[in-house]
């Protein structure tokens, strides 16, 4: 109760920063949208991004040269880029759109590029993951350039506006974007390079970031209450139509009451889902416009290989969890079910890896095989916010007590819970990892790869099928290198897929433009508008 007092004295504090549909409390010419999520981003900083929702914000401020998101057409959409080309698939060519400013006037230029490329490779920064930059000529597996080198030896400016990049083999258009295009969001060499970069994450800069290029400006954050952003009067696709949006965090069941009383505008899905249970009640209201989703984002189960370091263990981990029960129980029958840690909306999707059983006796007998200590404690990381989420963690706990283990429910905030998965401090955790329909190997990477992943997987068997999806240009090399990792995921059992919820987007008829989609929530934030 004390912290609900808190949270109301802080509201009526901020009290403009939320207002909704039914409030007069702001004047009627600023527009406000509110939108609810469960995932609180922790940071705004490109650099120091741990979670989804922290990838989004820190997206929204400093511009991406590519956006992830996909149009229609399964094609990435350029940002800061005006284009990325490539005619050998080693060489490509990034031309930086001449309109775009960062907000106090400055141009934003090659320059910008390759500061925040070196500053993610530099070995000094200390960045928790710089591994998406390893396809880069002159960096190493960690996707870091020598200490006492200047920069990537890949990387050349061309002229103020162009630069090329260089990598070590041939990759196809779209690895290159989703490894380099989509995740390097632009920060200020101007405001930036003054710091030494051995400080430059704990700068005050990412505090309070008032030089940033998206359609939005950032106005407050106020860490596990909300995130407000204000518009960008000279955002180069032209000011956005609202003035400010803000993103409150909150609980699966404050979204539902606070889309029903007006007080947010909609949901996120993926990072602030609607529980199952409040469906019904949802549907029924008359200003608020529903939609369900595809399967999507995948919540995986994490082991920690490096303490469940026997493939019997964790396979008899995988069979003692009731996936039909969870389906049946939870979510009605209306969830996407799977074994392996990918949706069947990825280009390459192996149905029969994903096919999961449910077998208590079989994997008592495969825990009696390997021999393992039943006393040794599990602790089983979940985090908090996703109330449908947390309700399947405590199934998959029990689950895990049937058999014999001696599991133990520890619950975070998600960007601790991401710290501590980053940091290998857990035995079991879950963590929704968002799909992308055509390529999913920047997921495979933090599950199986034996540089990067977060489970502390290691087999070179798998090193050498991720080498073949990184390195090949041909659809049916990429086809039959996925299948074969699906196929040993499901073997071996480094992770589990559990569910992807058909996700449903709610959203309030007093919004004329604007639905936080699967892919293309956030391409066009300056067009979202409310009705007069």
């Amino acid at each position: 109760m004390k912290k609900i007092a808190i949270f109301g004295l802080a509201l009526l504090v901020c009290g403009p920063l939320f207002a909704s549909g039914k409030s007069q409390t702001v004047a009627p010419q600023l527009k406000i949208v509110n939108v609810g999520i469960t995932n609180d981003p922790g940071t705004v900083s490109p650099l120091s991004v741990n979670n989804i929702m922290a990838y989004y914000a820190s997206s929204i401020l400093f511009m991406p040269l590519a956006s992830e998101i996909l149009d229609q057409d399964k094609a990435f959409v350029n940002r800061l880029a005006e284009s990325i080309t490539t005619e050998d698939n080693v060489t490509f060519t990034i031309t930086v759109n001449r309109k775009v400013r960062w907000t106090d006037g400055v141009p934003v230029t090659a320059d910008d590029v390759i500061f925040t490329m070196n500053t993610f490779s530099n070995p000094v920064v200390g960045i928790s993951d710089p591994s998406t930059f390893k396809i880069l000529l002159g960096t190493d597996e960690s996707g870091l350039f020598p200490k006492g080198a200047e920069g990537i030896a890949g990387v050349k400016k061309i002229d103020d506006y162009t630069l090329t990049v260089e990598t070590k083999y041939p990759l196809t258009l779209a690895i290159f974007n989703l490894n380099i295009g989509t995740p390097l969001r632009v920060i200020p060499k101007h405001i930036l390079e003054k710091e030494r970069p051995e400080n430059i994450l704990t700068c005050s800069f990412f505090q309070n970031p008032q030089v940033t290029n998206g359609p939005f400006k950032f106005k407050e954050y106020a860490p596990s209450q909300y995130l407000s952003l204000e518009a960008n009067d000279d955002y180069f696709l032209g000011r956005p139509k609202i003035d400010r949006l803000n993103f409150k965090i909150l609980s699966g069941a404050q979204i539902a009451a606070q889309l029903e009383s007006g007080e947010i505008d909609m949901n996120y899905p993926g990072v602030g889902n609607i529980p199952a249970d409040d469906y019904d009640r949802i549907n029924s209201l008359p200003h608020i416009r529903t939609k369900r989703g595809d399967p999507s984002t995948v919540q995986v189960l994490f082991y920690n290989n490096r303490i469940l370091d026997q493939v019997k263990v964790r396979q008899a981990m995988d069979l003692a969890i009731d996936r039909p029960g969870i389906l049946r129980n939870i979510f009605k029958g209306q969830a996407f079910i799977t074994k392996t840690p990918v949706s069947n909306r990825i280009e390459f999707w192996n149905e029969a890896a994903a096919q999961y059983t449910y077998d208590p006796e079989r994997a008592k007998q495969l825990l009696a095989e390997s021999g393992w200590d039943l006393s040794t404690k599990l602790t089983f990381l979940v985090p908090t916010g996703n109330n449908t989420r947390e309700r399947v963690c405590t199934i998959i706990a029990e689950n895990f007590k049937a058999i014999g283990l001696n599991v133990v429910m520890e619950r975070a905030d998600f960007p601790t819970t991401m710290g501590r998965i980053q940091k290998h401090d857990f035995a079991i955790s879950i963590v929704g990892m968002p799909a992308n329909p055509f390529n999913a190997i920047r997921n495979l990477r933090y599950y199986v790869d034996s540089h990067d992943a977060h489970t502390g997987y290691s087999n070179p068997k798998m090193d050498q099928i991720l080498d073949r999806i990184n390195t090949s240009v041909d659809s049916e090399t990429l086809k039959a290198a996925y299948y074969e990792a699906q196929d040993l995921i499901a073997e071996e059992v480094p992770v589990s897929g559990i569910y992807s919820e058909l996700v449903m987007r709610a959203v309030n008829q007093r919004i004329s433009y604007g639905e936080l989609s699967d892919f293309g929530a956030l391409r066009d934030l300056e067009k979202w508008d409310i009705r007069p």
